[in-house]
């Protein structure tokens, strides 16, 4: 079978039905509007004649050689070497191992990483919303609440980035228009091998590098699409976050079945992972419980809220920075940067309401936010 995944241009202009969403059509109602990055992916048992013509073959096979030829050096180098190996903390507990490559490997693989995305125009499933350009957690969350739904699986995938293998990326690339087309070629199938495994480190993908992250969402693209579709035709939502799953539906759904089905998908095509049963969580909104979907927390009401910890907690870091620069003393810039990403995150996903706050501080301490951030910049 081959995936070929293409830009949902041809929907600018047409109401969407429930046809579309099962063909894989990107819809934002909460929005109005169609996700930028959303994709449309069809199955085709041999690649059509029509996308064969719109592609050269031999141009994409010399680009990913010239690429191996310029960077032979990094080939040969001790591969551990390139890297520094550290830890920093989970949010929930624990650590989490991180190999940072050096500056001229890191070049080398963002290189690579245009090559597959622009040059040969690798996309991702439109149920991908990690490490896309133009999406988010909250957009995620945003088609759970477009379809009111109020029963939840939300699970994970055990060693995302560790357990997958050359192997497995290769096989999935032979899948993948119009990098399957490459691999017919023998020439193409060793050249991409070759390119693909200057991003491996101890036989997976390092956690630190631009590559291992995109990699991910094109070689899930069978995966994603078959989930996606069977989830689809039950009126039920897939979306996937990295290696973090969600699955929703209006009516109650039989949680071990749905996990069923994800494991079965993972076998199907030689998967190296496994979904984690302490990690499965089965609840519905409307419990007092509350609902979180990647940070962001969707009520019984079925609107998206940032939690009311973290609305108490951004209102004492407001004063906290407002205070002090009113007394002289400037933040550091990265305590700065993390509270203007968190106001910034916040925003998008509650902006009336973090919109007024923040005026309502402006007002009451006379300031603006602005010469507040200005004046820590330069200090």
């Amino acid at each position: 079978m081959i995936y070929i995944t293409t830009r949902q241009k041809e929907y600018q202009e047409k109401q969407i039905t429930w046809l579309d969403i099962i063909n894989g059509v990107d819809y934002d109602e909460n929005l109005g509007t169609r996700g930028s990055a959303g994709t449309i992916t069809r199955v085709y048992k041999e690649t059509p004649e029509d996308y064969i013509r719109k592609i050269n073959v031999p141009y994409m096979i010399d680009v990913l050689k010239s690429f191996n030829e310029n960077h032979s050096n990094l080939f040969e180098a001790n591969r551990k070497s390139l890297y520094r190996h550290f830890y920093i903390a989970k949010k929930k507990g624990g650590l989490r191992p991180i190999d940072q490559p050096c500056d001229e490997l890191q070049l080398a693989l963002l290189e690579l990483k245009d090559i597959l995305a622009e040059k040969l125009g690798i996309l991702h499933h439109t149920a991908a919303f990690a490490y896309v350009t133009g999406r988010s957690t909250a957009q995620s969350a945003y088609k759970h609440q477009a379809n009111k739904s109020n029963w939840y699986l939300k699970t994970d995938f055990s060693g995302f980035f560790p357990n997958t293998t050359i192997d497995f990326a290769m096989e999935m690339m032979s899948k993948i228009f119009p990098a399957s087309e490459i691999c017919k070629v023998e020439e193409g199938k060793a050249e991409l091998r070759k390119a693909l495994s200057l991003g491996f480190l101890n036989g997976g993908l390092p956690q630190g590098t631009k590559l291992s992250p995109w990699l991910t969402n094109a070689i899930m693209i069978p995966l994603d699409h078959e989930l996606f579709n069977y989830f689809a035709h039950k009126r039920m939502v897939y979306t996937r976050y990295a290696d973090d799953i969600c699955i929703s539906c209006v009516q109650r759904f039989n949680p071990k079945e749905t996990v069923k089905q994800m494991e079965d998908v993972l076998k199907k095509y030689g998967a190296p992972w496994q979904i984690k049963p302490e990690k499965t969580q089965f609840l519905t909104n409307k419990a007092s419980t509350s609902n979180w979907i990647l940070g962001c927390n969707l009520n019984k009401d079925n609107n998206i809220t940032v939690g009311w910890e973290n609305k108490k907690l951004f209102k004492t870091m407001t004063t906290n920075i407002i205070m002090d620069y009113k007394h002289g003393n400037t933040w550091p810039i990265e305590d700065v940067q993390h509270y203007r990403g968190l106001m910034s995150y916040y925003m998008m996903i509650e902006k009336e309401y973090f919109t007024k706050l923040v005026k309502h501080f402006e007002e009451k301490f006379h300031v603006k936010m602005d010469d507040v951030f200005k004046a820590s910049m330069s200090a």
